[in-house]
Order: C-alpha cells, then structure tokens, then sequence
C-alpha cells in the first residue's frame, strides 16, 4: 500500500500480532450485527457499538493484509537466498478477499447505524432499517466465512508442518 510498511512490532512479526485482531473482531462484529440488529430496540441501543467493532476489525485486517504482503517478502528473500522457493498456498489471496469483506462488512454496519439514526430525518420509510439489515447480513456472513477460511489457511500454513515454509532442495 501507498503508506504502510509494517514489518515488525518489538522485533516480532507484525504479521503474527495484527492478525490476531483482525480473526476476533471481524467475526464479533459479523455476529453481533446478525442479533442485535434482529429487534428494532436492539438495533437502536449496539447499532453504534458494532459499527465500531466491524470498523476496527477493517483496520486490524488492512493493517495484517499489509504486514502479511511484508512478512510474505521477507520469508520468499529468505527461501531465495537458500536456493529453495517459499510456498504460501492460497493464503496470500484468502488474505486479500478477508480484507475486502471485512471493509463491506464495515460499510454494511455504518449503513445499518446511519439508517437506524438518520432515516425518519430523511424521509425514510418505515422499513428502510430492516431491509439495510437484511442486505448487511450478506457482508456480514461472507466476511464472517472468509475470515475463517483465511485464519485456518494462515494457521495450516504455519503449523501443519512447522518450520517447512520453503520447498525441499
């Protein structure tokens, strides 16, 4: 990305640290927006609060996309100056897709809060914030399935054979 190079926190991977945010509040905001916006009291009361969740969680997962892209350059350097080449799968793209979901999942959330807040404002008629809940419950399942397929794909890639990231000689 144009302004983030984030390769290491306190001399760790990045990458390790910031994904971890990004695999909890994805999937808090995606099933906290499916139930409390299921009564109109609910969606009054937590619309904001997971608007916010699923917001920070689209910032956890650009900030672990962009430290993934740099821990993926460091590792495949790495592969090359041993004469092996780095494998990664398909998780580098799992990476890409959880990010974009994660976004829409954000987007859906604000539209869900600022329909809720603003639509008797705007002449919005009466079922205006149930169907912005229906159609927010698409991002918000997808981003809730990607995040999931994309974490176990990061995790196989790290554990199922520990330490074998590169190819045999």
């Amino acid at each position: 990305m144009l302004f983030l190079e984030i390769s290491t926190i306190a001399g760790l991977p990045a990458h390790a640290l910031l994904v971890h945010a990004a695999v909890v509040l994805v999937p808090l905001a995606a099933v906290a927006l499916a139930v409390t916006c299921w009564k109109a009291s609910w969606r009054k009361a937590y619309s904001l609060p997971v608007a916010l969740i699923a917001v920070g969680g689209a910032a956890a997962a650009l900030l672990a996309k962009e430290a993934g892209e740099s821990l993926e350059d460091t590792v495949a350097r790495a592969a090359r100056s041993e004469g092996v080449t780095a494998r990664f799968g398909d998780h580098p793209e799992q990476g890409d897709a959880a990010f974009a979901f994660a976004l829409l999942l954000a987007f859906a959330a604000v539209a869900v809060w600022a329909v809720d807040r603003w639509g008797k404002r705007f002449n919005l008629p009466a079922w205006a914030p149930s169907a912005t809940y229906a159609v927010a419950l698409v991002p918000a399942g997808i981003a809730l399935i990607i995040m999931v397929v994309a974490g176990h794909s990061g995790a196989e890639l790290v554990w199922k054979d520990v330490g074998t990231f590169a190819a045999g000689r």
